[in-house]
C-alpha cells in the first residue's frame, strides 16, 4: 500500500478594518463637500459607507512554495512575491501583494500562474477578460 501526502499551504484569514468608517462619514458632511463639492467624492463616500470598513484578509503562517510554481512558468521568475510574502511573516500585517500586471503573448501562462498563486496563497481568484472590455 502506497500513501501519497498532498502538502497544502495553510493561511490565516480574518477581517481587518480598512478605513475609518466615522472619517468616511464626517468627510461627507463636510461643509465643502455638502455645498457643491465634488459629487463622484461624495459617491465615493456613500459607497465606502454602505460597503462598510471590514474585508477579508489572508495572512500566511509559512512562505508557500513558490518554487514550483516558478519552476513551471519560467517567465514568471521576476517577481517581488517573495520578499513581500517574508515582510508580511515577520509583521502583524495582512497580506497585501502589489498589483501586478501580467503582459505577454497568448498562451504563456498568465491565468495559469495568477490562479496558482492565490491557491498557494490559500486565497480565491477570479478572472476578468480585459479584451471584453472598451475603452469606456
Amino acid at each position: 500500500m502506497t500513501t501519497t501526502v498532498v502538502k497544502q499551504e495553510l493561511a490565516v484569514t480574518s477581517f481587518s478594518k480598512v478605513y475609518d468608517l466615522d472619517e468616511v462619514e464626517t468627510a461627507l458632511n463636510e461643509n465643502e463637500l455638502s455645498e457643491g463639492g465634488s459629487e463622484a467624492l461624495r459617491a465615493t463616500y456613500e459607497k465606502m459607507l454602505k460597503a462598510g470598513n471590514l474585508r477579508f484578509c489572508v495572512k500566511p503562517n509559512r512562505m508557500p512554495s513558490i518554487d514550483d510554481l516558478v519552476a513551471d512558468l519560467p517567465n514568471f521568475q521576476e517577481t517581488d512575491i517573495r520578499k513581500q510574502i517574508a515582510l508580511c511573516l515577520e509583521t502583524e500585517d495582512r497580506l497585501e501583494l502589489m498589483p501586478m500586471l501580467l503582459l505577454g503573448d497568448s498562451d504563456i501562462g498568465k491565468t495559469h500562474f495568477a490562479k496558482q498563486l492565490a491557491r498557494l496563497l490559500g486565497t480565491s481568484s477570479h478572472y476578468l477578460a480585459m479584451s471584453s472590455l472598451t475603452a469606456g
